[in-house]
């Protein structure tokens, strides 16, 4: 047998609950209210709804991403129900695909469709939609979602408890959201170290490793190659090439493989 019975049954399973629904229909009316208040004057383009959404998209695919993916596998487990199906002939490769493809349709089919409604209200009736560039920013858009569901499925590998699963969830959310006010801490700590640069900031190397995270990596990538900025310290002229939106799609690709690889192999050794 294949992972595709399980997709479909788990895909069922998913949407039937209100609270999934509901969750999905609020991640596309965020992207339908940015491409209605970009679309409101004759300035409306791409880079003026990805800068309207610059903001609030980081923390709600964040916490829907998350919310989405990290009971996938644990909460079978916990239940008895992953033992069971293991019994058929299904693997586990077939159980984590089952379960990516079907949760994973969920995530990016509610980006998908509120940004195509965003999209069609930002050229309608006074602004201007470059395809290119607008494939461009949902692309982006996409791949940041489906990392961070990443993280929250290799959670779901890692612990037999959905308690801690919940908690693991909550931390990453946690950590995604107030990593970028902690430049400053960490500034302050490299100086007391004597590595901070003369000004008292953060070298480039710092720069690097604090700009890693999920979303400070995404906001590159849209405010590169969607915004068109090239100012300040990881898009200006002076920032080196690892600091730019290139380096940046090759480390949200990292966060996506990774933890789905990391996972995979949790789950394939872990004893049920």
């Amino acid at each position: 047998m294949s992972w595709r019975p399980i997709a479909r049954r788990e895909f069922a399973d998913v949407i039937e609950g209100r609270s999934m629904r509901a969750g999905m229909a609020f991640v596309a009316f965020v992207f339908v209210a940015g491409g209605y208040v970009a679309g409101g004057s004759p300035s409306g383009d791409v880079a003026r709804y990805a800068s309207q959404l610059s903001g609030l998209v980081p923390l709600v695919v964040t916490v829907f991403a998350l919310l989405v993916g990290y009971r996938a596998i644990v909460a079978d487990r916990a239940a008895g129900r992953l033992t069971l199906l293991l019994t058929l002939p299904h693997s586990r490769l077939d159980v984590l695909a089952g379960k990516f493809a079907a949760r994973g349709t969920v995530v990016v089919g509610s980006i998908l469709a509120g940004a195509l409604v965003g999209g069609w209200l930002v050229s309608y009736p006074f602004g201007t939609v470059d395809g290119a560039t607008f494939v461009v920013y949902l692309g982006a858009t996409l791949l940041f979602a489906l990392a961070l569901f990443a993280i929250s499925l290799a959670l779901s590998t890692l612990t037999a408890s959905p308690r801690r699963a919940t908690v693991g969830a909550f931390a990453v959310i946690v950590a995604v959201l107030f990593w970028r006010n902690l430049r400053g801490t960490f500034a302050r700590v490299l100086d007391a170290l004597g590595l901070a640069t003369p000004a008292g900031g953060l070298p480039d190397w710092a720069l690097f490793v604090y700009g890693a995270e999920p979303s400070l990596v995404y906001d590159r990538v849209v405010e590169g190659f969607v915004i068109g900025r090239d100012t300040g310290a990881f898009l200006g002229p002076d920032a080196p090439w690892y600091l730019g939106a290139e380096v940046a799609v090759v480390l949200l690709l990292a966060w996506f493989v990774g933890p789905l690889v990391g996972g995979y192999r949790r789950f394939r050794g872990t004893d049920l």
